[in-house]
């Protein structure tokens, strides 16, 4: 039987201070099933907002969908003992221990940085998904609202290497960020539209993405689908407020392949920023603050189920 394991569970929404990690018990493996150590957990804007309650759900919560670690117990033998793995899709994986499938689980690669491993799954598919939903061209100019935080770190970077034009927008601290990524910068906020208008020099914007959900990214992707261009979302609000197509986020270990492939080429980079599982609640901080750039990530280097190496 497997010693009980740390989990970090709401038991009523608020701000991040209603978080508490707690210890629980874990069930016997059922046939199928794969126990994980978690050696590290990705956090997304997801997390808290489900935290805070206006992502919907009922308290008690337990936390977190993705993960790394090295596979504790199995009852499936395609994976043994010992190997290491990225996972994702897990309610509660904010945890020392995840209990999952083979559906949710991909091979780390052994010269991964455990912190990118942790990070990389939530980002990279929300990525992946957003471009593969518009249909664009090598030389088209898109429009990626919100392009300094994770998602929009990896997909400025996935839509280059297709040969895209990517307009970014961004606060001041981030424009040259933007830039290093392959991005023309542009200053969020009022004016917005004549800002983009005139980096694109009168190119026509083939795609709006928005992953900011500020009302500026609704009216400009209003604009792009009124000139015959397309424009998605991620975040409800710009639905409801503006009408723009809300994209599921597809997840799968075909994704988190192409993601691998083009980390091992180079191709995608991800600034991590790494805190401990004890600090959770100031994590949820930053995620509320939404001014993170790249990607934070729970370091559960101190999970007493890991191996000793």
């Amino acid at each position: 039987m497997t010693n009980p394991g740390r989990i970090a569970v709401v038991r009523r929404f608020g701000a991040p201070e209603v978080i508490s990690i707690e210890t629980h018990p874990v069930a016997p493996l059922r046939s199928g099933e794969i126990r994980v150590a978690v050696r590290t957990g990705g956090l997304n804007p997801v997390d808290a907002r489900l935290r805070s309650g206006t992502f919907g759900g009922s308290v008690p919560m337990a936390l977190g969908t993705e993960f790394a670690g090295v596979v504790l117990e199995s009852a499936d033998a395609r994976w043994v003992p010992g190997a290491e793995v990225i996972g994702w899709g897990v309610q509660g994986a904010d945890a020392d221990l995840v209990t999952t499938d083979a559906t949710r689980l991909h091979p780390k690669p052994a010269e991964l940085d455990w912190a990118l491993a942790g990070g990389i799954g939530g980002v990279g598919s929300t990525a992946v998904t957003a471009l593969d939903t518009i249909s664009a061209a090598p030389g088209d100019v898109i429009v990626v609202h919100g392009a300094a935080g994770g998602v929009g770190t990896v997909l400025v970077q996935l839509a280059a290497a297709r040969g895209l034009v990517v307009i970014g927008t961004a606060g001041p601290a981030n424009q040259e960020h933007l830039v290093r990524l392959g991005a023309a910068a542009v200053e969020y906020g009022s004016g917005l539209s004549e800002r983009v208008t005139a980096v694109a020099q009168g190119r026509p914007i083939a795609a709006s993405i928005d992953l900011a959900g500020s009302a500026e990214a609704g009216d400009l992707a209003t604009a792009v689908l009124a000139a015959g261009g397309q424009a998605i979302t991620l975040v409800p609000e710009t639905m409801a407020g503006h009408g723009i197509r809300l994209v599921r986020v597809q997840r799968s270990s075909a994704t988190m392949a192409v993601l691998l492939d083009a980390i091992a080429a180079g191709t995608l980079t991800l600034p991590v920023e790494s805190l401990p599982f004890t600090e959770i609640v100031e994590a949820h901080r930053r995620l509320d603050a939404k001014h993170a750039r790249g990607k934070l990530v729970l370091d559960l280097s101190d999970n007493p189920h890991l191996p000793v190496l």
